[in-house]
Formats: structure tokens, C-alpha cells, sequence
């Protein structure tokens, strides 16, 4: 063996399949890297498109400045995501340019893969669900929002995890895999109403212009979270007992219902100093 390798018959097999070698797993090897650098810059420029978009649409929309830092997070997570993807089918490939034997790695990735899929679930769908509400633009941190059981203020928005304080100070933590309908009530200004009674023998259409008024006259001077004066919208029913007036109140959540007291109250007032008779 050793008197073989010093003959030139020997050294001129070696090189032939050092460069048979080279020439085909070589440029193999070289479409693979080649085809991984394409495939990394496509996939980039798809997800820094995306994001252009929605930053547009949120400067369109003028809303918060942190939906923008957090649309920039999920940016640099899709890439790292698809970074590692590509990595991972990178490696396989030249290991099977090279030779190497991937169906065993393919098989033990598989199996580990599947169990650590079955232990996460949940995780994967919270994460996955906190990706799509940050995107979708559902609700973003301060909105009024009601889910599920809960209705309150939205404090933390996160990958995992959403937290909301209620109206009573109480801190409702939901995972986001659980979160399948909401109610956002800080896309537009909230409507409820304000029902006044008044005695059957009193002047109806006196007291509707006294609460008009009196509602103009607390917009003017003390607007607080009302959105516009309130108004009486007509009479919601009448019995022996009382004539029943409805006044409708606009106002920013989650104010509404301190503005339907202020609201009641100075009706109140208005209407005893007019002497027209409550019911």
C-alpha cells in the first residue's frame, strides 16, 4: 500500500477524485449557498414590506408611537424566525451534498420537534394569537375594550399575555389564545342614555328645552369626557305614574357612566330650580 502511494498512477487517481469531487458536490454546495443568500433576501424584503404598509397605515391613522415600536419587534422576530428556518433547511442540505447521512437527524429532529410541539401548545397558540392582535390592530395599550367577562382599560399587550383594569381596579390577566371577540369603545365616542321622569301634569315640551339647557350649559362650562352636549332624543314612555325622557349622552370610555351622573345631576338641579315637578 505504501510502495502504491508513491507511484504517479496513484497520486493522479487521488486528484481525478479530488477534482470529481469538487466539480460536482462543489457546486453543489455553491447553488445551496447561493440559493439560501436568494432566499433569505427575498423572504427579508417580503417581511420589511409588510411592515412599511402597516407603519403607513398607522401614520394614516395617527395612532400611538408604541403599536410602532411594537410592529418593529415583531419585524426583527419574523426575521429571526425565518433566519433560523433557513438555517436549520441550510445545514441539512449540505450535510446531504457532502454525503452525510440526514435521514437519522431528520428522524431524531422530528421526534424532538413533536414533543416539544405537544408541550407548548398552548404557548404556540398565545404567541402566535399576541402576533395576530398586534398586527390585526385590534386593541393596542389604553384602549376601553370589553373581552370576554372582562371591561376595562388595556394595560399590557403582549406575545403571551393581555391585561386589563377593570372599573373596578381589578386586573384581569388573559391569555391571548383565549381571546376570541372583542369589544373595542375606543375606536369612536360611547353613546348611553339618561331617562328623566317628570310629573304627568308638568309642561313636556318646557322641561325638554330646560334639560337641552342645562346640558348645553355643562358642555360649555364643564365638558370633562363629554364628546358633545347632550340632548333629549324624546319621550321614552309615559304611565299615570310619569312622563319619561330620554336624553342621549355621548362621551371618551371608560368616562361614560361618570358623565351620566354629572349629567343626571344637573338636570336634577335645572329642572327643581324651574319648579317643574319630578316623578
Amino acid at each position: 500500500m505504501f510502495e502504491r502511494a508513491l507511484t504517479a498512477d496513484f497520486w493522479l487517481d487521488f486528484y481525478r477524485g479530488v477534482f470529481s469531487a469538487v466539480t460536482t458536490r462543489g457546486l453543489l454546495i455553491l447553488v445551496i449557498l447561493v440559493g439560501y443568500a436568494a432566499a433569505r433576501a427575498v423572504l427579508y424584503r417580503i417581511i420589511d414590506a409588510a411592515l412599511a404598509r402597516l407603519l403607513a397605515r398607522q401614520a394614516r391613522a395617527a395612532t400611538g408611537e408604541e403599536r410602532a415600536s411594537r410592529l418593529r419587534t415583531l419585524q426583527g422576530l419574523a426575521k429571526s424566525v425565518v433566519g433560523y428556518v433557513l438555517l436549520f433547511v441550510l445545514v441539512i442540505m449540505l450535510l446531504d451534498a457532502v454525503g452525510a447521512n440526514v435521514a437519522g437527524l431528520l428522524t431524531t429532529a422530528g421526534v424532538g420537534g413533536l414533543a416539544v410541539g405537544f408541550g407548548a401548545q398552548k404557548l404556540v397558540k398565545d404567541v402566535i394569537s399576541g402576533f395576530f392582535l398586534i398586527v390585526e390592530d385590534q386593541f393596542v395599550v389604553g384602549d376601553y375594550v370589553t373581552i370576554g367577562a372582562a371591561t376595562g382599560v388595556v394595560e399590557e399587550l403582549g406575545m403571551r399575555i393581555t391585561r386589563i383594569r377593570d372599573d373596578q381596579g381589578r386586573l384581569w390577566v388573559l391569555a391571548n389564545g383565549d381571546i376570541s371577540t372583542v369589544t373595542n369603545h375606543s375606536r369612536a365616542p360611547v353613546q348611553a342614555f339618561v331617562d328623566v321622569g317628570i310629573a304627568p301634569s308638568a309642561d313636556v315640551e318646557r322641561a325638554r328645552l330646560l334639560i337641552d339647557e342645562a346640558a348645553r350649559d355643562l358642555h360649555a362650562g364643564e365638558p370633562g369626557a363629554l364628546t358633545a352636549a347632550p340632548r333629549v332624543t324624546g319621550i321614552a314612555g309615559w304611565d299615570a305614574a310619569r312622563v319619561t325622557l330620554r336624553v342621549a349622552v355621548s362621551a371618551v370610555p371608560p368616562h361614560l357612566a361618570e358623565e351620566q351622573i354629572r349629567v343626571r345631576s344637573a338636570i336634577h338641579q335645572r329642572l327643581s330650580a324651574e319648579g317643574i315637578p319630578l316623578a
